[in-house]
């Protein structure tokens, strides 16, 4: 009996007990002691524990998805934490690293405070790295797979080093035929009296094989539009060849390219492998061959309203070969009741634009994989009381596939020729003219006499206008950054190389027709370096440098059309300054020779800069993530144009500085920076002097980094 009430009161004595409220203590500080290799915000990715966001932030989160909730301490993530911290140092060769942690309670003010304690210890060194297991496969293989492995013994250990080389050599074996070759995990022998480290990894080669029979399945509601051949020419691998997983994600890169399909796969049937041959299957899923796409137009091209229709034809597998055509049309009126009423693009009383424009793109080019597009065009405006103009030309470029193993991975080469030909009103040249003037501070009387002079005597009563304009160009690049999108390692480098006009004047010369405008050359390189700075991927730090320049060869380089010259200023530039404004304080430019009507109101009425003919920029950022998908940045730009390279001048040199706030999307970075003129070469007087919003601060909107 006595047993049976004790059991009673013990029962019930723990449900009293359970019954009570836990208390919790919100974790408000997490802080790192002893690590001097390592940063806290490296550690801080790392353990479970988190610290509690600030007031605002969790203000913010009572009403919205925005911000977080309070966190609060949980002793059971510590021994976690301990043992993350731990794998971390000893991932990358601190071995003996020691970590404890220490926590504090607040009663009063509920709050908890955590402290890991880090003595990171000496590191160790690789000693030696032993691959076996390649014996057998072709010497030439081994040779490059040997060199591969040779390692610096004066080099910290890294897991990170490890695998990069075990992944180097499945890599170079699968596309060498080798299918099914393995490893186990590599073997790490410590010595912790030398703090040396000796690695051993084995491999399993298997079969070398090659490719057998190619097989084909189509389906889609196009599949009996598109043959068996084709999706075998354009996956490009042969019967016979060695297998190579590289040859097969290259080809189903290429079946994407050409728009035919919305689904489609290349794969080795290692099931169906008899002797050394495995056969490889391409499957695709073929949409509808033709798309009819209209459009409704509502813009405001040259600062005017202008509304209409379009409509886009698109033909796929257009003659075969994966080939695609399109053919597109718009029109768009000032005047739209009037059109309505008269629809005829030649009557005088209808103003606005009509556009005409076919392209055709195939993904081979004389048999070869040369993803190639010739687009040409051509477009008639109208403009009441002010001109009316002629625009076409043509368009050829060209994206070339680069080998497996080069330097550079992207190349590609353009061909542009337009033909423009403007026929003014008169008063319109003389209303843009006296406009300049009134800018000016002139008087309208007087801005109006010097108007019609200008006109007469300088122009010479000009009101027609005709230039050709030709451009050939090739960009070269090479991205060795650890990510395209958001890189923090590695580095990548850019050239671009464009002639001008020496393919009219050759015509010219062999037609013994009048050619005036100039011959130049263009060259611009570009350079990104990530340093190694932060272990985090989330965390970078970049450098910019770009430098070009335009070469004239033959005529007045102040001939040259605006929009073909350097600019510097803008989001992906200088940014404290806005778009293409930091050019030259003299400007050399031709009115007589660039009576084109962009240049006229840019120069005229905007007061636009001209552009320069050499250009030099920087930047430094560091990249940081703040929370979830949101990320900051802290800059520093620095760049000017000048008429010349004998013009330049460290004095002359624009610097800004700024911070911008970043959305990392699943698309792409959306950003938005502030840049603020620390340094402006055009306006001398102390920043105390100057207003902030009017004359120092510059914001910009934009998607993807800023390089």
């Amino acid at each position: 009996m006595k047993l049976r009430y004790f059991y009673i009161i013990f029962l019930f004595a723990s449900f009293i007990i359970s019954a009570q409220p836990e208390i919790e203590y919100e974790l408000t500080s997490i802080q790192f002691k002893g690590n001097e290799i390592f940063s806290a915000s490296d550690l801080r990715p790392l353990i479970q524990s988190k610290e509690s966001p600030g007031w605002l932030s969790k203000f913010m989160n009572k009403f919205s998805s925005l911000g977080g909730e309070a966190v609060y301490f949980d002793s059971l993530l510590i021994p976690g934490d301990i043992n993350s911290l731990k794998a971390f140092y000893q991932s990358r060769g601190y071995f003996r690293t020691r970590i404890t942690a220490d926590h504090r309670i607040d009663s009063a003010d509920g709050t908890a405070s955590l402290v890991f304690k880090i003595h990171e210890s000496q590191p160790a060194y690789f000693k030696s790295f032993v691959v076996k297991g390649l014996e057998w496969i072709a010497p030439s293989f081994q040779e490059t797979l040997y060199g591969q492995m040779h390692q610096d013994t004066s080099t910290v250990y890294e897991d990170a080093i490890v695998e990069d080389k075990k992944n180097f050599i499945l890599n170079f074996l699968r596309d060498h035929g080798y299918m099914l070759v393995n490893t186990d995990r590599p073997d790490i022998v410590i010595d912790t009296i030398k703090n040396s480290v000796s690695v051993l990894m084995k491999f399993e080669t298997g079969t070398r094989y090659k490719i057998g029979e190619i097989r084909t399945k189509r389906t889609g509601m196009g599949a009996d539009y598109v043959d068996d051949e084709l999706l075998k020419e354009i996956v490009g691998i042969n019967p016979g060849t060695w297998y190579s997983n590289y040859d097969i994600q290259r080809g189903t890169v290429r079946l994407f390219r050409t728009n035919l399909f919305s689904r489609a796969s290349v794969n080795g049937v290692i099931a169906d492998t008899s002797g050394i041959y495995v056969p490889l299957d391409i499957t695709a899923d073929i949409g509808l061959m033709h798309e009819l796409s209209p459009e409704m137009i509502v813009n405001n091209e040259d600062n005017t309203f202008n509304l209409g229709l379009g409509l886009n034809l698109t033909k796929k597998n257009f003659l075969g070969a994966a080939r695609k055509i399109t053919i597109g049309t718009s029109i768009a009126a000032q005047n739209i009741s009037e059109f309505i009423k008269n629809p005829s693009f030649a009557d005088s009383t209808f103003y606005g634009y009509a556009d005409a424009r076919i392209s055709i793109e195939q993904p081979f080019l004389f048999g070869q994989p040369i993803n190639s597009k010739l687009e040409t065009y051509i477009t008639t405006q109208k403009r009441k009381d002010e001109y009316n103009s002629l625009l076409y030309g043509a368009k050829f470029s060209f994206d070339f596939e680069l080998p497996q193993i080069t330097y550079f991975n992207s190349f590609n080469a353009y061909f542009n020729i337009e033909r423009t030909e403007y026929t003014y009103k008169r008063n319109y040249l003389l209303e843009l003219m006296s406009r300049s003037f009134l800018l000016k501070d002139y008087t309208q009387s007087a801005a109006d006499s010097l108007a019609k002079d200008r006109l007469d005597t300088t122009l010479g009563g000009k009101l027609v206008s005709a230039n050709t304009n030709a451009t050939i160009g090739a960009n070269l690049g090479a991205n060795k950054t650890n990510d395209p999108f958001f890189p923090t390692r590695g580095y990548a480098i850019s050239f671009l190389i464009e002639d001008a006009n020496s393919i009219p004047y050759l015509f010219s010369k062999l037609t013994n027709s009048e050619f005036s405008r100039p011959l130049f050359f263009k060259a611009v390189a570009t350079a990104a370096l990530y340093l190694p700075v932060f272990d985090s991927r989330v965390d970078a730090i970049g450098l910019k440098f770009k430098i070009g320049q335009i070469f004239t060869y033959s005529g007045d380089k102040a001939n040259i059309s605006l929009n073909q010259r350097l600019y510097a200023g803008g989001g992906n530039s200088v940014r404290g300054w806005p778009t293409r404004e930091l050019v030259p304080r003299t400007e050399e430019f031709n009115l007589t020779e660039n009576l084109n009507q962009g240049d006229l109101e840019a120069i005229l009425i905007r007061g636009a800069a001209t552009g320069g003919f050499f250009l030099f920029e920087g930047s430094v950022e560091m990249r940081n993530r703040l929370f979830g998908r949101f990320g900051s940045a802290l800059f520093l730009d620095y760049g000017n144009t000048f008429n010349s390279p004998k013009e330049f001048r460290y004095d002359a040199i624009a610097v800004a500085a700024g911070f911008g706030l970043r959305y990392y999307s699943d698309f792409a970075p959306f950003r938005i920076d502030f840049g603020i003129k620390v340094y402006d070469p055009s306006d001398l007087r102390p920043i105390s002097q100057k207003q902030f919003w009017k004359d120092l601060l510059q914001f910009h909107i934009g998607i993807g980094e800023a390089f």
